[in-house]
């Protein structure tokens, strides 16, 4: 699987590659059949209560596209939130793959069962 990270004003947030890293195994480890897997950042930006984080995800398997995109507020706590909007991309991506498995005769290694936890990977 190719994978392609970018990154947007995330100076100072040295977990930031840590956590993708383990989106982007976790990914890897639930379905081998992805072509592609580019995942986008960008670190808070806004002020005060409007301070979040952006993240997208962009998956490519036989045909397919699947393009996800979440935002969480900063909160007290940046790197708790970014494992957050993670760990909602990666159950939302879940899903698509699930169907598009069941269309290409469950090709994803775990077809369905795999963890609801990205973090299980790391």
């Amino acid at each position: 699987m190719h994978s392609c990270l970018t990154l947007t004003n995330v100076g100072g947030h040295w977990y930031v590659e840590r956590e993708v890293s383990s989106l982007i195994c976790a990914v890897r480890t639930y379905c081998d059949s992805i072509h592609s897997c580019d995942i986008a950042v960008e670190g808070p930006n806004g002020e005060g209560e409007a301070r979040s984080w952006r993240v997208e995800l962009r998956l490519r398997l036989f045909d397919e596209s699947i393009r996800i995109t979440a935002r969480t507020p900063e909160g007290s706590d940046a790197q708790l939130s970014l494992v957050r909007a993670l760990s909602d991309l990666y159950a939302r991506a879940r899903t698509q793959l699930n169907r598009i498995s069941e269309l290409h005769g469950d090709c994803c290694a775990h077809g369905g069962q795999g963890t609801g936890r990205f973090e299980a990977c790391a």
